[in-house]
This record gives C-alpha cells, sequence and structure tokens, in this order.
C-alpha cells in the first residue's frame, strides 16, 4: 500500500464525519416541514420550498417548487436537490412515486399529531446531520408542552373556527385538536366523520361552547351579536393565528400558550362569575 493510501485512511479514521460529508440540498414538499428543517439546525442545505412556506422569513425567500397538488419538476431538478422531504400522509403518494421515477430521493417525514412534533426533529436532525441541534428543540419543544399541560375533570368546550365563509372546522384527529385537549378543553365536533367538515352556525349553537377560538382576521363577526343574548351563546371569542394551530410544527409551542391562557381564562371566570376582569389572551 502507498504512503499517501495509508495517509488517506487514516485522515477518515480520524476526521470527524460531518468534515467529510457534504451538505444536503433539500427541497421541502410542505411548510411545515420547512420550519422543522429550520428549527433542527439545517436550515442553511434548504434550496427549495413549497408554496405558502413564509416562516421563518429566511425560507420565504427560497424558490417555491408549487404544492401537493401541483409540483414544477423542471424546477425542482434544475435545484439539483440531493434530498426532498414529504409529508407522510399529506404529500400524496403518487407524486412520492413520480419524484422517485425521477431519480430523486425522497423520505417522508410523519407530523400529524402534537406527540409527532419531537419525533419529525430528531427524524430530520438524523437525516441532515444535525442530531445535536435537533435533539435539543425536540426536547424543549417536549418540556414546554408538558409544562402547559392541563388535566381537569370538566373540560372547556371549545369550538375552533378554521374558517368564517363558510364555517369550517377540525375534528379530533387535528393536532389543533390535540392543543385543546392538552390545554383542559374539549372539541365540542371531536367526532365528526371528517377531518375538516363544513358546519352550520345553529350546529355550532347547539354544541353551546365555553370559547370560540378563531383565526381569520374577521372570525368573530358571527358571534358577536349573538353574544348579547347569553341564552342564545355565552361564549369567549379568542382569536389565535392560523399557522400557530394548524400547521403541525414547532410554533404549535406558541398556539398552545395562547390557547392555555384563554381556557384558563375562562375556568376562572367559572369559579368567579362576579369578577369582571377580561380573560386573558385575546379572549373577550
Amino acid at each position: 500500500m502507498s504512503i499517501r493510501a495509508c495517509w488517506a485512511g487514516v485522515l477518515l479514521l480520524i476526521l470527524p464525519v460531518s468534515s467529510v460529508s457534504a451538505a444536503e440540498r433539500v427541497i421541502t414538499l410542505a411548510p411545515h416541514l420547512a420550519e422543522l428543517v429550520v428549527a433542527a439546525g439545517a436550515g442553511d442545505q434548504l434550496v427549495g420550498v413549497s408554496r405558502f412556506s413564509d416562516f421563518p422569513p429566511q425560507v420565504a425567500v427560497l424558490p417555491a417548487v408549487g404544492d401537493a397538488f401541483n409540483f414544477n419538476y423542471e424546477q425542482m431538478l434544475a435545484l439539483q436537490p440531493t434530498l426532498l422531504l414529504a409529508w407522510a400522509g399529506g404529500t400524496p403518494a403518487s407524486e412520492i412515486a413520480r419524484l422517485r421515477t425521477l431519480g430523486l430521493r425522497v423520505e417522508t417525514v410523519q407530523v400529524q399529531r402534537l406527540n409527532d412534533v419531537a419525533a419529525a426533529l430528531r427524524q430530520v436532525g438524523r437525516l441532515l446531520q444535525t442530531e445535536d441541534v435537533a435533539d435539543i428543540a425536540a426536547q424543549s419543544f417536549t418540556d414546554q408542552l408538558d409544562a402547559l399541560r392541563v388535566d381537569v375533570d370538566d373540560p372547556v368546550a371549545v369550538y375552533f373556527q378554521v374558517s368564517m365563509a363558510p364555517l369550517y372546522t377540525l375534528n379530533g384527529n387535528h393536532v389543533a385538536s390535540d392543543v385543546i385537549r392538552l390545554c383542559g378543553g374539549r372539541n365540542v365536533f371531536a367526532d365528526a366523520p371528517m377531518l375538516a367538515p363544513q358546519i352550520s352556525r345553529e350546529a355550532v349553537l347547539a354544541e353551546q361552547p365555553d370559547v370560540i377560538l378563531y383565526s381569520g382576521e374577521q372570525g368573530a363577526t358571527p358571534w358577536q351579536t349573538l353574544r348579547s343574548n347569553p341564552e342564545v351563546l355565552d361564549a369567549a371569542l379568542a382569536r389565535i393565528p392560523p399557522d400557530w394551530l394548524t400547521r403541525p410544527g414547532p410554533r404549535l409551542v406558541k398556539g398552545a400558550k395562547a390557547v392555555c391562557e384563554v381556557l384558563a381564562g375562562v375556568r376562572s371566570a367559572r369559579s368567579f362569575p362576579a369578577d369582571s376582569h377580561p380573560a386573558p389572551g385575546g379572549a373577550r
């Protein structure tokens, strides 16, 4: 064996893996996956994202290659990715198969429920060789949620309004419902057969929610007048930024803090009905 070959072998043994492994060129195929990559410490490996990827700000300026139902394959290939991250259960299986037939490496990330986020952060860290940062982010996410967890015998009845016209909500299989449950609440439409059912105003009133959480700027409008008669609707109203509850990623902690604060205010009002102080967290 030559001296040069011997030295090459020695270097491979003593150099850290990160110094001999090239960084990936990553495209994420769902907005929350871009957030996970950045939170896992690999934002510098992103070269492309999906449509609507707008957080953190550094991903908003990256090329958008379309969405789950309309990818721009030419643009993808032009970016020369070494890894595509797809959303298991969100990115259509037919699209994943097609991407693989183009010779692209695709890894799926399972993020459907609240408990999936920490595991997804660690998975991304392993794939992109940023395990240390990803593990810290995952543990922080878990610890912050554990600190917020509320166990109650009489949960607060919550209606979460996704859109106003028409009215849409989310059932118990969505991560937003996990957050409501974490905070000591009960999603009044948890048993709806569809993940995102369209509902009527009458259906909401029949459930007699204690809290209406809404995401749009004008989401409280349909309920303001009705609240003038508590016999018709006696519910606190609170706006939660939509991405804090509907994107299964690190910002769910922000959503949980906001929801828990609102529900704590409602429970306090139950215990002290004469207290006229407004509920915290934007509830009114």
